[in-house]
């Protein structure tokens, strides 16, 4: 069992080493932009990241352990961050969860709609891959 909460300052080496395990956005690291979804010995089974802009926010370090993906665990968390939400969500995402988060009503755009704020961003994560998605809600 599992539930999905605020994260806690004592909770960010844990939230730190579970987004360094799927290459995530380690980058500014902020307590009160994630959730965590902890077990009922306080262990951090995943998180995610609502990362405010001027403009939008951003769903970003996105994380699930191995050993619990497919529980639903990141659909609470995603869940969880769009009800914090009501304006425009970005993300930049890998091929294989694009259908995810269709499924809350993003939309791919092109490389040129890369919002000037997040082309740093887009820039570092293609660039050891050759592609990423840019998704949009809102």
């Amino acid at each position: 069992m599992w539930e999905i909460e605020a994260a806690k300052a004592g909770d960010m080496p844990e939230i730190d080493e579970l987004i360094a395990t799927v290459d995530g956005d380690r980058v500014d690291l902020a307590t009160d932009q994630f959730v965590v979804a902890k077990s009922e010995d306080a262990r951090i089974l995943g998180c995610g990241r609502l990362r405010p802009y001027p403009e939008f926010c951003e769903i970003a370090s996105l994380a699930v352990a191995d050993d619990v993906r497919s529980a639903g665990i990141g659909r609470a968390i995603v869940k969880r961050l769009l009800a914090n939400y009501e304006g425009t969500i970005y993300l930049i995402c890998d091929d294989d969860v694009v259908d995810f988060f269709r499924s809350f009503e993003f939309s791919l755009l092109p490389e040129s709609d890369v919002p000037d704020d997040l082309r740093p961003k887009w820039d570092y994560f293609c660039s050891p891959t050759g592609s990423m998605n840019l998704m949009r809600r809102g």
